[in-house]
């Protein structure tokens, strides 16, 4: 319907033309008549165009081949511009053409201008340029960046890249430009081809992510975006999302560069002058061009036609003067439609009233997505959207499989170190550590190609003021690394840089510090029993030997023939008993045994008690360090501490609002110098050489303390963070690494990866025995053995007092029947014998 209208309106415009000038052309009829009359309307074409303008001829319309002359205006040996425009000033008038098609060429232009012949530029005219005679059959420049700013801010876009190659580029800049709200960031890439391009277009691509910009406008040639794309993709920056990319390409020539991304998700819209899906003849090498000679061609034809009609209608001849006359003035109103839409021109020769075409790819389909109109109608929007025809949240891995990836490593041991022999090895075979083993499983799992190499700074990752990032981040960003496998904990900063995986590891923070020298004292064996214990125990000594003599001495038989126990061998006996030893007198007596059994009871506990705890302290370190936590650290001043510059737990001191973790930022950064150091392994040399704290994660320093018996680890444990890979930002194969790592950690092969890496070693774990828990023995230990001790004094004193109770009782009842006997003899004796003196003598 719009098309049907805009004829309508052109013919008459056409005919109010051709009603005021049918006057003049009747005053020159007898000129006219005196001309020769013209059956076919000859075309001068510029040099390397004849064969453009013959293939639009044949394919366009076949009524065209016997309207047209085609004439060959080509100029050799043209030293100046002068001269080369006086020769075809001079070409031009002696092949008597009517029209001249072709690019835009200022001799050309001026020769036709002189001329009052139409010259139809299939090319930008330079805008200073006489236009009363030359047609732009190419929309000018102005339009597709204004059709370029609707389409980004329909999209939302308000950070951008531009990329271009030539002059049009600065014009889409200025006018993105003019909108204040949004960020725009320009290269200008080399458009030919050299040793320096595809690294200069490499170079941009890298400075774009780092400066993260995920939106990209793309003005180059074909060639140039071949290598864009190609660049683009092994930086993984093509994905949906978060990636989107907006091309210019008038002539619809670089959909066929898209045909080697149908394996991944893109995100491609195209802003072409062609109609959707248009069909491109055998033979034709340039779209544009030929589309533009079509349409060159068809805008003469019409023209011819109408004039011809007119002519005839008014029963004049068609002479060459009357059509170079007439031809300017019916293409300034023409009304055609051609292969790129409407063709019509302004006052000043200009294309106007026509549409720019949307193409959306997304990898395995592309379709039609909306239109662009330079003079929409009435209540009509000039940015036209149609429905998106696929899902949105669509996704699709960025394939891994068949390609070789960069994976940038730290010397970070166990995670990366190389091995005792790596000068004799190649390749990845000179490393070794958990990192290596993990990349080599999802390698395999995943069905590609890797090759490590160590990050030149030493760097884990941190954003420099000037913007920029060292380190594994740094070479991420650059395009050097296509992921990294190390130790690198996820944080705020970094995530806002680059892509990480689900965390194969949990880190910690915690302390590492040389173990203090051990106290020595030539006393040690005292340390099993404290001081109380030892004071008891002489006194028992002391108590048990008085007994043990008193007990002898008042249990002894007088008529016994055992040798008596002394005070001394009493003593020399409980000591020797005490010891374990022998002696050459025992006690004889029940409460003695008695007493000697309980003693015995008493030193045999005493003493195993102890030995073992001799031995306890003998094989346990017992440490005397100030620091017990890590919050003691900045409660002093003595003891220095730090941790590795430009790293992650740099960054949690810098950052946290917590008190005592604030202070020791404040103590590391500015009142101690030389607290931070550049790599782990100075941090552990510092810990050996200096009286020096080193913070640093739980999963290094543990290790550390399995190779290294002079340094222990203190806790407790803080800001706990995950170990991802790193991947540059958008890249889609993250989550082929991801469902990598949570097979293999479903598999139990992460954990048999940590048993392997940081279980064994030979130094005593610490952790398991400290001096708090290694102490003498207090009396409430050993208090039972003493209360045993005092139980059989006590036993061995009432069997000692009965047996002194029986015995007197024995005694006393032997002695009076030993008299009653005596008694009873002198009676019996005394009646036996009467004479006083034997009586005397008998008792």
């Amino acid at each position: 319907m719009r098309v049907e209208c805009a004829k309508f309106f052109g013919r008459l415009r056409l005919l109010a033309v051709w009603t005021i000038a049918v006057g003049l052309s009747y005053l020159t009829v007898n000129v006219l008549a005196m001309e020769q009359e013209v059956t076919m309307v000859r075309i001068g074409v510029l040099p390397s165009w004849s064969n453009v303008i013959g293939a639009a001829q044949r394919h366009n319309n076949s009524d065209m081949s016997s309207q047209f002359i085609l004439v060959d205006l080509n100029i050799i040996n043209a030293k100046t511009l002068y001269e080369k425009i006086d020769k075809v000033y001079k070409t031009i008038k002696a092949s008597n053409v009517h029209v001249v098609i072709g690019p835009y060429d200022s001799a050309y232009q001026l020769a036709t201008e002189s001329l009052q012949i139409p010259y139809l530029s299939t090319s930008a005219v330079a805008k200073n340029a006489q236009n009363e005679y030359t047609f732009q059959v190419l929309p000018e420049m102005k339009w597709s960046a204004d059709a370029i700013l609707d389409i980004v801010q329909a999209y939302g876009w308000s950070r951008i890249s531009l990329f271009y190659d030539d002059e049009k580029g600065i014009s889409v800049l200025e006018r993105l430009m003019t909108n204040h709200s949004m960020t725009v960031k320009a290269w200008r890439l080399p458009n030919k081809a050299s040793n320096g391009q595809r690294q200069s277009i490499r170079d941009a691509l890298v400075e774009m992510r780092k400066v993260l910009i995920e939106t990209t406008v793309v003005l180059c040639s074909k060639e140039t975006v071949n290598i864009l794309l190609d660049q683009a993709r092994d930086l993984a920056m093509l994905s949906i999302p978060p990636y989107g990319w907006l091309f210019y390409d008038p002539g619809d020539d670089i959909k066929i560069l898209f045909e080697s991304y149908r394996d991944i998700s893109c995100n491609f819209t195209v802003l072409t002058l062609l109609p959707f899906n248009f069909s491109l003849p055998s033979g034709s090498q340039s779209r544009l061009n030929y589309s533009l000679a079509s349409d060159a061609l068809k805008l003469v034809s019409s023209a011819y036609n109408i004039i011809a009609e007119n002519t005839q209608a008014s029963n004049n001849s068609l002479t060459d003067i009357s059509l170079k006359f007439w031809m300017n003035r019916v293409l300034r109103n023409s009304n055609v439609t051609g292969l790129t839409g409407m063709l019509q021109f302004n006052a000043h020769g200009r294309r106007n009233n026509f549409y720019l075409t949307l193409t959306s790819f997304t990898g395995v389909e592309n379709y039609l997505r909306g239109y662009w109109y330079s003079e929409p109608y009435v209540m009509d929007l000039q940015l036209k959207f149609f429905d998106i025809q696929y899902a949105v949240n669509i996704t699709s891995p960025f394939p891994l499989k068949g390609r070789k990836a960069q994976v940038v490593m730290i010397e970070e041991k166990p995670f990366t170190s190389l091995k005792r022999d790596h000068m004799l090895l190649k390749g990845n075979n000179r490393f070794e550590g958990f990192a290596v083993e993990l990349i080599a499983d999802i390698a395999e799992m995943l069905d590609f190609e890797y090759e490590i190499y160590l990050v030149n700074d030493g760097k884990f990752g941190n954003k420099l003021p000037n913007g920029e990032w060292n380190g594994m981040i740094g070479e991420l960003l650059a395009g050097n690394a296509t992921m990294s496998v190390a130790p690198l904990s996820i944080n705020a900063q970094r995530e806002e840089a680059i892509d990480f995986t689900k965390p194969f590891k949990t880190r910690y923070i915690s302390v590492l510090m040389k173990i203090p020298t051990r106290e020595t004292s030539y006393f040690e064996f005292l340390n099993p029993l404290s001081p109380v214990v030892w004071i008891c125990t002489m006194c028992a000594f002391v108590i048990v030997s008085v007994i043990l003599y008193i007990l002898e001495r008042v249990g002894r038989s007088k008529d016994t023939q055992e040798v008596e126990i002394t005070v001394r061998e009493s003593f020399w006996f409980i000591f020797g008993s005490l010891l374990q030893g022998n002696t050459d007198s025992t006690p004889t007596t029940i409460p003695g045994r008695i007493l000697t059994s309980a003693w015995w009871f008493f030193a045999l506990i005493l003493i195993s008690s102890y030995t073992a705890n001799l031995a306890a302290f003998l094989t346990v370190k017992k440490i005397n360090t100030p620091i017990k936590s890590v919050t003691d650290l900045a409660q002093q001043t003595k003891i220095k501490y730090g941790t590795v510059k430009d790293s992650g737990i740099m960054s949690f001191f810098k950052n946290t609002n917590i008190e005592h973790f604030a202070k020791m930022w404040a103590q590391m950064s500015e009142i101690e110098p030389g607290s931070m150091v550049d790599n782990t392994t100075e941090g552990f040399k510092k810990i050996k050489t200096d009286d020096y704290a080193f913070f640093w994660d739980t999963t290094v320093n543990k290790f550390q303390t399995l190779i290294d018996c002079e340094v222990m680890e203190i806790g407790p444990y803080f800001d706990p963070k995950g170990f991802g890979i790193g991947v540059p930002p958008g890249a889609t194969y993250k989550e082929e690494l991801s469902m990598a790592i949570l097979r293999l950690s479903d598999k139990g092969r992460l954990h048999e990866l940590e048993a392997k890496w940081w279980y064994g070693g030979n130094c005593p774990d610490l952790s398991k025995a400290s001096a708090d828990e290694t102490s003498s023995l207090q009396i409430e230990n050993v208090a039972g053995v003493f209360f045993i001790l005092v139980g059989g004094i006590i036993f061995a004193a009432i069997v000692c007092m009965g047996e002194y109770f029986a015995n007197a009782m024995i005694k006393a009842s032997r002695q009076a029947s030993g008299k009653k006997r005596d008694d009873k003899k002198k009676e019996t004796y005394a009646g036996a014998v009467q004479d006083p003196a034997e009586k005397d003598s008998f008792l």
